[in-house]
């Protein structure tokens, strides 16, 4: 049986999530996943949003405090949110770095000063622009975390995006994800295969994570983004017939920021 691991997943120690650390491991269990991964927000970049920082001793603690009675592997991580002013991520490595944690995330949720989970962000914007401005972003924002474990979620404008063809591709914007997937090949990083903008559409993602492979990235992690229960592992099997037919050899688990890899077999 393939070695499922969700690692990007939230609790109620985020702003946005209410359920325990025990009843997303029950989830994990019945999803047949073997480790998972609690990956909860540092947001500072939108204070007009998501201004409360989850605190992440109270997580390391409730997550240890769990773990004798819960089959399912746990780690602790966090998710920190990035924008092109390398303030934005010192603070949040600041604020994380007593926590300790095994794995981080870092995405981007910000274009500018808008939120792109939000409808503002695409009221005058075609697609072309949407995409391309959010790609650009993510070129100038990875390099200022260089504690990065992944990319999360690169794809993270299309989830709310009011297009008819949602699906974001290497083609909207080569030269941009050129930069970032370069960034992580040479830095030793990986990149998220997310699967919570598919929504109930097709999976996408394939031509990102052959370009990646091209570059010299060596391995991906799969995260559903749960922020409920019933969203834990969602989609894994196609998430990981993608990284497969991409050319991927590796998934990792994490412990104190160090990689294991695990091999993604047929």
């Amino acid at each position: 049986m393939p070695y499922y691991c969700d690692y990007h997943m939230h609790s109620h120690h985020s702003f946005d999530a209410e359920h325990s650390v025990r009843e997303m491991a029950e989830a994990a269990l019945q999803a047949g996943l073997s480790e998972i991964c609690f990956t909860d927000h540092i947001d500072f970049e939108d204070p007009n949003w998501w201004d409360v920082p989850s605190d992440l001793l109270a997580q390391r603690a409730e997550i240890e405090r769990e773990q004798p009675s819960v089959s399912v592997k746990m780690r602790h991580g966090v998710e920190i949110g990035l924008s092109p002013e390398t303030a934005f991520a010192e603070k949040s490595m600041a604020y994380v770095r007593s926590a300790e944690p095994d794995f981080i995330i870092g995405s981007v949720h910000v274009v500018g000063t808008q939120n792109v989970y939000r409808p503002e962000y695409f009221a005058e914007r075609q697609r072309g622009e949407a995409y391309v401005r959010y790609a650009e972003a993510l070129a100038a924002s990875v390099p200022t975390l260089p504690q990065l474990s992944v990319l999360g979620h690169f794809d993270f404008v299309a989830k709310r995006a009011p297009y008819a063809d949602r699906a974001m591709r290497y083609a909207d914007a080569p030269e941009a994800f050129d930069s970032v997937l370069r960034y992580l090949a040479e830095n030793g990083k990986g990149l998220e295969v997310n699967t919570s903008a598919w929504l109930d559409d097709p999976a996408w993602g394939l031509d990102v994570l052959s370009r990646f492979v091209e570059l010299g990235g060596e391995f991906v992690t799969f995260g559903s983004d749960a922020h409920v229960p019933e969203r834990v592992g969602r989609r894994f099997a196609e998430a990981r017939a993608l990284a497969l037919a991409a050319g991927v050899r590796y998934t990792a688990t994490f412990r104190t920021l160090k990689p294991q890899f695990v091999p993604i077999e047929p």
